[in-house]
């Protein structure tokens, strides 16, 4: 049985799950299915340099413009939204974008609306915007909630941004929950995840531990699937799946190199 064939039919008895990754390539199409990464494709091409999931669809911050993209069919429909360059895009209730000099803009039905402008912006998780200077909340407009040099932020029930000297959760104040220059950061539910100068940390609602890798690359995203899985991708484009329970029983990280460079991070619309 050939490799196609193979992934066809994982995806057919387990379901599967299409992550859209960031590259300088485009935007790749990556088919995971519970233990399995099937097969990948190039979806868009253009230089993009983050990504974000807006409902079913997509948002990718390029160097020319924010693009707006429903990937549901084959030939995907693809909508410049007229905000010229971008370093970095988010959703939540209108699609928000940073610009290389800082202005951040929120989509409406007349265009872009500036709220303001931040030094280096890094990523944004709405309403949350990580930046040189820390962390703005962009409501109405853009407002600083604390903290400096944040590189990375998770705007949802349970708050936290990544920063030079350590990982931070929200509560009535930022506490530190991780002394090491941190990168990365994802949270879902009672799960989250940082990528550290020591390596990739996880919690469960129990603390944190270190865990390990297949890879020395640096790891540039993570993020969750619907079946509980984790999956993770390193700048270099090795895309790493460590299924919640895999179809053969045996316990850890999944890697697959994609061949891809200039990788930036990865988004997983509602499907």
């Amino acid at each position: 049985m050939g490799e196609l064939e193979e992934d066809r039919i994982y995806a057919d008895t387990l379901g599967k799950t299409d992550v859209y990754v960031a590259a300088g390539l485009g935007v790749v199409e990556v088919s995971v299915s519970n233990d399995r990464i099937g097969q990948f494709k190039l979806h868009h091409r253009c230089t993009a340099r983050d990504i974000a999931a807006y409902g079913t669809d997509l948002l990718v911050a390029t160097d020319e413009d924010v693009l707006a993209i429903d990937p549901a069919d084959d030939e995907p429909t693809v909508e410049s939204l007229g905000f010229g360059p971008a370093v970095a895009v988010g959703g939540g209730d209108a699609p928000l974008a940073a610009a290389p000099d800082g202005t951040v803009a929120r989509a409406t039905d007349e265009g872009w609306t500036e709220l303001g402008t931040v030094p280096e912006p890094r990523a944004i998780d709405w309403p949350l915007v990580a930046t040189a200077d820390g962390v703005f909340r962009a409501d109405g407009s853009l407002e600083h909630v604390g903290l400096d040099d944040a590189r990375d932020v998770v705007g949802g029930p349970t708050p936290y941004a990544g920063t030079t000297d350590g990982l931070y959760r929200l509560g009535p104040g930022w506490t530190r929950e991780l002394d090491a220059d941190t990168s990365v950061v994802a949270a879902a539910d009672s799960r989250a995840h940082a990528v550290t100068a020591d390596g990739l940390f996880e919690t469960a609602g129990e603390g944190w531990r270190e865990r390990e890798t297949p890879t020395d690359e640096p790891i540039v995203d993570v993020g969750y699937i619907a079946d509980g899985g984790v999956v993770a991708i390193t700048g270099a484009g090795r895309f790493l799946v460590d299924p919640a329970a895999a179809k053969d029983g045996a316990s850890g990280w999944r890697s697959r190199a994609l061949g891809l460079d200039e990788t930036a991070g990865f988004a997983i619309p509602e499907q």
